[in-house]
């Protein structure tokens, strides 16, 4: 059952479905060897609001793995609205 934020480092408690973002990881071969888990059961996690916006969940190896997700160019969208203005 879903308690709180899978990011270790965050103490968000799970109270809503609108709130975050809940990941459904499909077990790799990796994670089936080790924890017995059978294919076509998914394993759920759930990332808070702040920790959704700034990482995702992967596999790493047989224990879920928090990614920092890529940082959004500012800069590049403003050259890009630069550039269109000027037609």
């Amino acid at each position: 059952m879903l308690s709180k934020c899978a990011n270790p480092k965050c103490s968000e408690i799970f109270r809503y479905l609108h709130q975050g973002k809940i990941f459904s990881l499909a077990p790799t071969p990796e994670v089936q060897t080790v924890t017995g888990m059978l294919p076509g059961l998914e394993e759920r996690f759930w990332l808070c609001e702040r920790c959704s916006k700034e990482m995702t969940l992967v596999w790493g190896g047989a224990q879920v793995k928090l990614v920092a997700l890529p940082k959004k160019r500012g800069r590049a969208r403003a050259r890009a609205a630069t550039c269109h203005e000027g037609r």
